[in-house]
């Protein structure tokens, strides 16, 4: 979900002052985060261990097409995400009314309760979907549902 949000250009976070430049006035001023390889040289051995590492690096200063960088940063790659979450999947809280009240009602016995899903999720990485579907491939996240009950026993 949060990949498909940045590819369509729909994610929240989106909306920047580099993507209006580019989308209203047709400037491209988005400089990516990152660095570049200004001097230097890598070797590495048959398992691929660096084996000498001369390599001297500058910040990214490289304008690019913001519409393109992101599409390309989320298009066939595999983005992992922190699954850690903490959900509060169901609460139910009942009271036994007295029997004097339960007996206005001409019943032996009378309850209240209310009860509630999904009422609460944290997560770390997670924003616009559930975790507990194990991966983030267009899912929604989980209905909240809130209910009330009342018991009598006559």
């Amino acid at each position: 979900m949060n990949a498909r949000l940045w590819q369509t250009g729909a994610h929240p976070d989106s909306d920047t002052k580099e993507r209006y430049e580019e989308v209203v006035n047709g400037k491209r001023t988005f400089v990516g985060k990152g660095v570049k390889i200004v001097s230097g040289e890598v070797s590495y051995d048959k398992y691929g261990q660096i084996i000498k590492d001369t390599r001297v690096f500058a910040p990214n200063e490289t304008v690019v097409s913001y519409e393109n960088y992101w599409k390309r940063a989320y298009s066939g790659t595999q983005n992992i995400w922190d699954e850690t979450f903490i959900k509060l999947r169901e609460v139910s809280l009942s009271y036994n009314l007295p029997r004097e009240v339960a007996s206005r009602f001409k019943a032996k016995k009378a309850s209240i309760g209310v009860t509630g899903q999904n009422l609460f999720l944290w997560t770390k990485e997670y924003r616009f979907s559930d975790p507990d579907a194990g991966s983030e491939d267009l899912n929604s996240p989980s209905m909240r549902y809130l209910g009330f009950n009342i018991s009598l026993s006559f």
